[in-house]
């Protein structure tokens, strides 16, 4: 997966910029007992050099479950086991899901963003977008915009896990459980 290691870090950093506020975020506070869906993007600063969209894509969460796509590659999660798949190169990680562990955990980021100290900006546009910035301990600044934010009544589990047979044989799935 070619992709996967700078996707991996992108979903890393959307992460570590939910959970890093102590402050109250009515967008994100509204999340519980919704499914939330929003688009995000992701550029960052280094080194005197802005890189702009670097990432973008679509995510959905629904307590500790979560289906992001993004940039060639989706990710399912129903809190327990998650599938990432790289359509393109026809080869799909699976592993097991620590629900409150945030780093591994894109859905954690909606209970618990709260309880982290971290050096993060928070900037509300409206109803349903975010901005966030989190400068990093090496002066990285990384920047998230989240838009169009959506809350609906939660509905089936079912909707965040994937189905293996829906594969080809001619996929590589590394199962890691």
């Amino acid at each position: 997966m070619k992709r996967f290691s700078a996707f991996l870090f992108t979903t890393a950093l959307l992460l570590a910029a939910f959970t890093a506020s102590a402050q109250s975020i009515p967008l994100l506070d509204k999340a519980a007992g919704h499914r939330v869906t929003f688009d995000y993007s992701y550029g960052y600063t280094s080194g005197g050099k802005t890189y702009d969209n670097v990432a973008s894509g679509k995510m959905t969460v629904q307590g500790s479950a979560y289906l992001l796509k993004g940039d060639g590659l989706e990710v399912y999660s129903d809190g327990k086991v998650r599938w990432t798949l790289d359509r393109s190169g026809k080869e799909a990680i699976v592993e097991s899901v620590d629900a409150e562990d945030v780093m591994t955990n894109p859905a954690a980021i909606v209970a618990g963003y709260k309880s982290f100290d971290k050096s993060l900006k928070v900037n509300s546009s409206g109803t349903d977008s975010l901005d966030i910035s989190l400068t990093m301990e090496n002066g990285q600044v990384s920047r998230f915009r989240l838009t169009g934010i959506r809350y609906a009544p939660e509905g089936a589990l079912s909707d965040f896990q994937f189905a293996r047979s829906s594969l080809g044989s001619d996929w590589v799935v590394t199962d890691l459980r």
